[in-house]
């Protein structure tokens, strides 16, 4: 019941047409390098810090995290998919029980594949919190998807993730797919694992990727950016909750050196080959550590391409319900297109 009630205020809300925003809501808010938050953006900021599930982090346990997570797919904030595909549940060879869920488009428009990695601060989300959006891309791109449910910290310490994604990434190389006919993708924490395990590729038996595309992905412990001050605080995700989900996925003090864990320490290696494209948005406390990692990949010999989405915040591609959210989410899978 009490969600009925939440999603009937926010149905209304969504519908709400951008002139009647303007005028019953006409403040603009925070004016922050040069470029205000979009107007539906904002005031739905503020109806999740009303509405939305809190976790408790001071005890955080797997029931704390499926509440979350069904709270989550409670809310009605996510376009459905159109109904032109199917999937199905594998799990994959060696006894550890990790899930791969396989989306078949109706519709089969490239031979190419795409292995994807959720968010959540490796603490959180699954791969039903990403299912509609994972699924409206793999219809709208015409390729299969595997999206993959790895091992969630705190209860799997890092490099455990990354060891389920190199399986699944064998998984798909064994099903005879070839690496060159492979995209990594993620969001956020699945956007780190989708760089790290690419990263890892270099110096491993395994053939490279094709292309790696990285929405929004946190990239370094350190939480020493501007953009992580300017944004730690009322844009959804926040400073203290990246403080926490690196300190819940961080094994000890010495995985802040390896740099598939802290990737700006991937400083000095020319090994990283594969074509990358990198997703930002204005108003995400990682905005800034996605763009040195862009940087660093184009230094290092990277053919790297950018999307920034100046008036968004973290998250949006969930969010599709919001129109701005709806129209990044559907200009990041057109650029995808360009790697199939």
């Amino acid at each position: 019941m009490k969600y009925f009630f939440i999603n009937l205020i926010l149905n209304i809300f969504f519908v709400l047409p951008d002139w009647f925003l303007e005028r019953f809501f006409p403040k603009k808010g925070a004016f922050i390098r040069n470029k205000h938050l979009d107007r539906q953006s904002r005031i739905f900021l503020k109806l999740i810090g009303i509405f939305g599930y809190k976790p408790n982090v001071d005890n955080f346990n797997n029931e704390e995290r499926i509440n979350s997570n069904n709270a989550r797919m409670s809310l009605n904030l996510n376009k459905k998919p159109p109904n032109k595909f199917s999937f199905k549940d594998v799990i994959l060879a060696g006894g550890s029980d990790i899930i791969v869920r396989e989306y078949i488009p109706d519709s089969l428009a490239s031979d190419k594949v795409m292995l994807y990695f959720h968010g959540g601060g490796y603490a959180l989300g699954s791969i039903e919190t990403h299912h509609n959006f994972v699924a409206s891309m793999s219809v709208m791109l015409g390729i299969k998807i595997y999206s993959l449910e790895y091992s969630l910290s705190p209860e799997n310490k890092y490099p455990r993730a990354l060891e389920d994604s190199k399986q699944a990434y064998r998984y798909i190389l064994d099903k005879g797919v070839s690496s060159n006919k492979v995209l990594l993708c993620g969001d956020s924490a699945g956007a780190h694992l989708a760089a790290s395990l690419n990263f890892d590729l270099t110096e491993s038996d395994l053939p490279m990727p094709s292309a790696q595309i990285l929405i929004y992905p946190m990239i370094s412990p350190t939480l020493q950016f501007d953009s992580m001050e300017l944004y730690k605080d009322n844009f959804l995700l926040t400073k203290s909750s990246m403080e926490w989900f690196w300190n819940q996925l961080r094994s000890n003090n010495n995985d802040d050196l390896d740099p598939r864990f802290d990737l700006l320490k991937q400083r000095g290696f020319d090994c990283n080959e594969t074509p990358t494209l990198m997703i930002t948005a204005g108003f995400d406390p990682l905005c800034d550590e996605g763009n040195d990692y862009a940087k660093l990949l184009e230094k290092n010999g990277n053919n790297i391409s950018r999307l920034h989405f100046s008036d968004l915040f973290h998250g949006f591609v969930n969010l599709t319900n919001i129109r701005k959210a709806e129209q990044g989410t559907l200009e990041i899978i057109s650029r995808i297109k360009a790697y199939l």
